[in-house]
């Protein structure tokens, strides 16, 4: 697989926030998102041995880039921590749906669908196991209140998420996010890392 990363730390956002993982991060992505974290440019080719051999704890997360751009070898690792007992986690933009026999091995699909873009929603939220992380902001990329206060009431409330964008400590758009998630009922997500400057 072709990866940017391998590292240790404490989910920052989501469902699964304060709890600690492995994070596998992988390259590759199909959509050009203005401030973006990623690194696009630093990639290594790695095997899928070698990656479980990385693996501490029993929590796993697949983020990237977009994961699903390496589907093949995505669901040959999936299918590999599973047999380990390894309780997966993975992180997309909804683009590229993920096959059903894949996503069963899955405990948390947590599907950031970027605005403008072509991602499935219908078939994200028939799956029990995946939530939906809107992110609110200014980047052309980001959700406004506007156009999300439709499309919430829509969705099963316990598994979507406001997040607000920010790459500062201070997360200026978290009071936005905060009042809309109180406002329509569902969860808010914070990100962690960010605050305290952490990976």
């Amino acid at each position: 697989m072709h990866l940017i990363e391998i590292f240790q730390s404490i989910q920052g956002e989501g469902p699964a926030m304060g709890r600690p993982a492995t994070f596998v991060r992988l390259a590759g992505c199909n959509l050009c998102c203005l401030g973006c974290d990623t690194d696009r440019k630093s990639s290594f080719k790695i095997s899928l041995t070698e990656i479980e051999k990385r693996i501490k704890g029993k929590r796993v997360v697949i983020t990237g880039g977009e994961p699903t751009m390496q589907m093949d070898e995505l669901s040959q690792l999936i299918e590999m921590l599973h047999n380990r007992g390894k309780e997966i986690h993975i992180e997309s933009n909804g683009t590229n749906p993920i096959h059903r026999r894949t996503l069963d091995l899955i405990h948390y699909a947590v599907i950031s669908p970027k605005r403008g873009s072509n991602f499935h929603l219908d078939y994200w939220c028939a799956r029990e196991n995946v939530h939906i992380k809107f992110v609110l902001g200014k980047a052309p990329w980001c959700w406004t209140t506007d156009l999300l206060q439709p499309i919430l009431p829509t969705l099963d409330k316990e598994r979507v998420w406001i997040m607000a964008y920010g790459t500062d400590r201070d997360m200026q758009g978290a009071r936005e996010a905060w009042d809309l998630a109180m406002q329509m009922g569902i969860n808010y997500s914070d990100r962690l890392h960010i605050r305290l400057c952490r990976r």
